[in-house]
């Protein structure tokens, strides 16, 4: 009787587990640190005060947002979703540049963008901000 069971019990996981495999997320979650601390999610933000954000690739429709305060957000991807620094002076740092549906937003403030190749939009937004696109797409409000 364990024996049928056993066997049972294998057949189900052999079927089972291509299965689970081959599953996609129906949205990839991006995965920061913000002032250290791991976040993860379709949305990370930081605090009403100037932060420090961190993050690998975004996936399109994921995003990352500052608020206020001069936050420091440096994406070590390619950027599929959008980047918003909020208000404040911020510093926005993608070197591996955007894809065509990439957005990186400065927001209110006198904000700092660097980006590598650009496909998408990089807008600076109000204020008196400094971009840098290496190729592809001017950026604009800069």
């Amino acid at each position: 009787m364990i024996r049928h069971v056993m066997r049972t019990l294998c057949a189900a996981a052999l079927v089972a587990a291509p299965l689970a495999l081959t599953a996609t997320p129906a949205q990839a979650l991006t995965s920061c640190t913000v002032n250290g601390l791991p976040v993860s999610g379709t949305t990370v933000s930081g605090t009403a005060g100037s932060d420090y954000i961190s993050c690998g690739a975004l996936a399109p429709g994921d995003s990352v947002n500052g608020l206020g305060g001069s936050d420091y957000i440096a994406i070590n991807g390619v950027v599929a979703g959008t980047v918003d620094g909020g208000g404040g002076a911020d510093s926005i740092t993608a070197n591996s540049g955007t894809t065509a549906s990439g957005r990186i937003l400065g927001g209110d403030g006198g904000d700092s963008l660097f980006v590598g190749p650009n496909a998408g939009t990089v807008d600076g937004g109000p204020g008196a901000d400094f971009c840098r696109v290496a190729s592809g797409h001017p950026p604009v409000n800069c």
